[in-house]
């Protein structure tokens, strides 16, 4: 245990040097965008007034209004990225990196096992830390936007309910409801462990575990998709409820994750090139 401790503290210390400094960027730019916003609101507040037209067909400001600009959504999307960016990295860089650091990964008189799981951990502690970061802006920007906008073109939203009506990133990504917490990232993680178990195919048998393994990692979002549309559109000789549809995804799911395990682990403990 005190190895795997050990193991996990190197991995994470290696992805908070891109996590951690994407944050803040997101950060910088969120509250520019909240602060920016707000005063654009009531500058046009203040010449509308000047010009004696009416304000009431003016909308009310929300933080809806904030989460729903481009570039807020843009520095979301910059973390997301990261994530991306690193799912790939954290293992090629064992390869390429510098003394070609897997010589001495694997060597090491540890369970290999260990390499996949500390990776895999490494991605849920940095998500959860991502997820409570994005709540813990929302509560930030909500008494910034309610101090600055006149309080008479201001509604007030719940933490909740904050997310632009049809902003899909935002409300993907940070759920407010516990099932669809579980059902995104369970999608999330049975994506990085099917490209895991792809990285690994590819490492173990050269080019052609590169087609191999392109092929498993492309196949999980492919089934994904045709399991959506078979259930949603009712493809199937009995009628499912939606509550039904997504328990039979959230399922499937479970089981590329399992799959990705085990496949990433046995090819780590006895397949792996170095």
């Amino acid at each position: 245990m005190r190895k795997f401790a050990s193991l996990l503290n190197f991995e994470l210390s290696r992805f908070l040097k891109f996590l951690v400094p994407t944050l803040l960027i997101t950060a910088v730019v969120q509250l520019y965008v909240t602060v920016s916003l707000s005063l654009e609101h009531n500058d046009m507040l203040e010449r509308l007034a000047a010009s004696g037209e009416s304000l009431e067909r003016v909308p009310p400001f929300t933080m809806e209004t904030v989460t729903g600009s481009g570039l807020y959504e843009l520095s979301i999307m910059l973390v997301v990225l990261v994530f991306m960016f690193y799912s790939f990295f954290t293992w090629y860089r064992e390869w390429f990196g510098k003394n070609t650091f897997i010589y001495r990964l694997l060597m090491l008189p540890t369970n290999r096992s260990y390499l996949l799981m500390t990776k895999v951990l490494v991605f849920i502690i940095g998500g959860l830390l991502a997820f409570v970061f994005q709540f813990g802006m929302y509560a930030i920007q909500l008494p910034i936007t309610e101090w600055l906008v006149n309080p008479n073109h201001y509604t007030r939203l719940h933490i909740h309910n904050v997310q632009p009506m049809f902003g899909a990133i935002q409300n993907i990504l940070f759920p407010t409801t516990l099932f669809e917490f579980v059902s995104s990232y369970s999608f999330a993680l049975a994506a990085l462990l099917s490209l895991f178990a792809g990285i690994l195919i590819e490492r173990s048998f050269g080019m052609k575990g590169l087609f191999i393994g392109a092929g498993y990692f492309i196949g999980y979002f492919v089934l994904y998709v045709f399991l959506e549309v078979f259930l949603f559109n009712q493809l199937v000789t009995f009628p499912l409820r939606p509550s039904q549809i997504k328990i039979t995804v959230l399922i499937y799911q479970v089981v590329m994750i399992v799959l990705g395990s085990i496949i990433s682990s046995l090819l780590l403990k006895s397949k792996v090139k170095v």
